[in-house]
């Protein structure tokens, strides 16, 4: 009870440890008193659950979504203005670095593929993407800075994985 909390999961707990000891009785050899060795068994049976309890929470919570989320009118709208200045953002990039990144992130090729496209190295490639995604930053960043009609940016999480992968 002290570890699970709950009368029925220490009940369980505690047959399951003397079903494991009855069940293996002709392999024990006890160097201690039985007491200490069925509390043994008790605790890390206890401890065992809780941790199991704790992954289960965890997956549930990573693979959870909220089923009653509402994206409002305005919510789109920023985000169609956020999209519009990324698209304005990519058209300002250097022509090969333009190149580079609607190819990684419009074509979805790999690093390889555009290294072996456009004959130039891998390491190139990884470089330019990394400058595009710091000056689109920098450019949304400073347009938010400047926004004068009082809405704000919003980067939705496909946005931001288009951007990022």
């Amino acid at each position: 009870m002290q570890y699970v909390k709950s009368r029925e999961d220490a009940d369980e707990i505690v047959n399951d440890t003397f079903m494991a000891v009855w069940d293996k009785q002709d392999e024990l050899v006890l160097d201690q008193t039985i007491k200490s060795f069925l509390y043994t068994i008790v605790r890390n049976k206890s401890l065992n659950l809780l941790k199991k309890r704790k992954i289960e929470i965890s997956e549930l919570d990573e693979n959870f979504e909220v089923a009653s989320q509402h994206i409002s009118p305005i919510e789109i709208l920023q985000a169609r203005e956020t999209e519009e200045a990324i698209f304005e953002l990519i058209a300002k990039l250097p022509p090969k670095c333009q190149q580079i990144f609607i190819l990684s992130r419009r074509e979805h090729l790999g690093n390889k593929e555009i290294a072996s496209i456009l004959d130039i190295g891998e390491k190139t490639v990884e470089n330019q993407i990394s400058i595009a995604i710091k000056l689109i930053r920098a450019g949304l960043k400073n347009q938010t800075n400047h926004k004068n009609n009082g809405l704000k940016m919003v980067i939705f999480p496909w946005m931001l994985a288009w951007l990022m992968n």
